[in-house]
C-alpha cells in the first residue's frame, strides 16, 4: 500500500511539471544509401594556368579563349549504386546566365569571363566498358542520350543531373566506377580594363546524388 502511495505521489509530481515546462521538437533526418561514391579529380581539381598574357591567347570579336585544359575524373563506390552529378558555381555573381558556363571571378568589379566542363562519348568508361552520357532537365524523372557529357549549374538549372549508364538505357545504370576524361574550356571578355595583373578565380563543386 505504501508503494502504491509513493508511485501516485510520482506520478502526480510529474504531471505537474509536464504542465509547466516549455517544449521543444527533436527531428531525426538523413538518407541511407546502398553503397557510397567518391567522386575525384586528378591534379586536385586544379587547372593551372600560370602566367599569360592576353596576346598570347586566340582572339575573337568578343573574347579570348583560354587553352583548353583536361582532367581525369572517377567515380568509385562501394557497391553498384545508380547516381547522377550536380554542380554548383561557386562564383555564380560573375557567370553569365547560361546554365552550363561557371564564372572566372571578378578584376575590380569587371566580370572577367566564363568555362565550361565537358567530356567526350569516347571517354566514358562505366564498369571498364563504353558508356554513355545521359542529360536530365526535370530531376530524373525522363533522360536523354547526348554525346558530350556536360555539367550545368545547380543554381541556375536547379533540375539538371548528368547521369552515365551501359549500353542503350535511358536512365542512369547502377554501377561501382565511372571514368571520364573532363575538358575545361574558358573565355575571357574582351572589354575587361586591366591594371595590373589579373587573377582567374573559378571554383565549382561537383557532387554526386543519389537516385
Amino acid at each position: 500500500m505504501k508503494k502504491s502511495v509513493l508511485s501516485l505521489a510520482v506520478l502526480m509530481t510529474l504531471a505537474t511539471a509536464n504542465a509547466m515546462a516549455a517544449t521543444t521538437d527533436l527531428t531525426v533526418t538523413g538518407t541511407i544509401t546502398p553503397a557510397a561514391c567518391t567522386p575525384t579529380l586528378s591534379n586536385g581539381g586544379l587547372v593551372e594556368y600560370g602566367s599569360l598574357a592576353l596576346t598570347d591567347l586566340e582572339e575573337n570579336p568578343t573574347n579570348y579563349n583560354l587553352p583548353a585544359k583536361s582532367l581525369n575524373f572517377s567515380i568509385e563506390c562501394s557497391a553498384p549504386a545508380t547516381f547522377a552529378l550536380i554542380a554548383n558555381d561557386n562564383r555564380r555573381d560573375s557567370s553569365p546566365a547560361n546554365a552550363w558556363l561557371f564564372g572566372l571571378g571578378k578584376h575590380q568589379d569587371q566580370l572577367i569571363g566564363y568555362y565550361g566542363m565537358t567530356w567526350q562519348y569516347e571517354s566514358t568508361v562505366v564498369d571498364g566498358a563504353q558508356g554513355s552520357n545521359l542529360l536530365s532537365e526535370d530531376g530524373g524523372n525522363s533522360w536523354n542520350n547526348i554525346i558530350d557529357g556536360i555539367l550545368q549549374d545547380a543554381g541556375r538549372k536547379p533540375n539538371a543531373l548528368t547521369g552515365f549508364s551501359t549500353g542503350t538505357d535511358l536512365g542512369p545504370t547502377p554501377a561501382t566506377s565511372v571514368n571520364v576524361t573532363m575538358d575545361v574550356r574558358g573565355t575571357i571578355n574582351k572589354g575587361l580594363t586591366l591594371n595590373g595583373a589579373m587573377e582567374l578565380d573559378g571554383s565549382a563543386t561537383i557532387e554526386v546524388v543519389y537516385l
